[in-house]
């Protein structure tokens, strides 16, 4: 059985702290995700936070979680959350089944972040 890998990077951009993921979102590398998505939830900016999964294959209910910690927290000061998803693909699925964009902003493309 392979282990899931992920790589997280994470930029500054006009539109906000931009976090992108690539590989699987599970609860062995959810960790890797919620360092640099709780600081720039946290870093007291008044800016949005960009959550790119667009070349994530899998994300299980620890990163489901962790986008809905991440929503909570940037709530209070009315900071969106942005999620950038590839369509047919298995966040983009979970996430429009699960609703996730009544809370937040699903989007396919960075150009289409306001």
């Amino acid at each position: 059985m392979n282990a899931a890998q992920l790589t997280v990077n994470n930029r500054p951009t006009d539109k906000g702290a931009l976090i992108e993921a690539v590989g699987e979102v599970d609860l062995t590398t959810v960790g890797q995700l919620r360092e640099p998505v709780l600081e720039a939830v946290n870093n007291g900016s008044k800016s949005a936070v960009i959550v790119d999964l667009s070349r994530v294959d899998f994300i299980d209910s620890a990163g489901l979680a962790l986008l809905v910690e991440a929503r909570k927290r940037l709530a209070p000061d009315a900071r969106p959350l942005h999620i950038l998803l590839t369509p047919g693909r298995q966040p983009e699925r979970v996430l429009r089944l699960g609703r996730f964009d009544t809370i937040m902003n699903l989007a396919y493309d960075f150009a289409d972040i306001a």
